[in-house]
């Protein structure tokens, strides 16, 4: 099992829908996701082109998203507690993401498979590398 504590760096983040998958966040994104031992957790997902665009607004689901609150982890499942977000109708929710290790210092978090309307099976899967100390 890894640990989870310090800070990650996002190498990737696909969206897979169907048989349909798309980056988000550029290619590559830019990101952080931490998490304290007294379990508290922030994220951070940017794509860098929307900073050299200067635009103030930024779409949430492709260009920037931020959240912070508590985690708590079972196994190869973590739940993310929203108490802050870019998103406000966010707050008060929770993300639950599986834990897919890769190696020591990169993993996977990917959500639940939710199935749309259509019938279409979605599933989010973010690549995160462990941060080195005084990197």
């Amino acid at each position: 099992m890894v640990d989870l504590l310090g800070a990650w760096s996002l190498l990737s983040c696909t969206n897979i829908r169907g048989e349909d998958a798309a980056t988000a966040y550029g290619d590559p994104p830019a990101g952080q996701i931490q998490y304290t031992a007294d379990g508290r957790m922030s994220a951070f997902l940017m794509d860098p082109a929307w900073v050299e665009r200067g635009n103030q607004l930024a779409d949430g689901f492709t260009e920037f998203f931020s959240y912070g609150g508590t985690w708590k982890r079972d196994g190869d499942s973590i739940t993310h507690h929203v108490m802050f977000s870019s998103h406000p109708q966010r707050v008060g929710s929770s993300f639950v993401r599986n834990i897919h290790v890769i190696d020591d210092d990169t993993m996977e978090l990917a959500t639940n498979p939710e199935v749309s309307r259509s019938g279409r099976v979605y599933v989010t899967r973010l690549r995160w590398k462990r941060v080195k100390a005084g990197a």
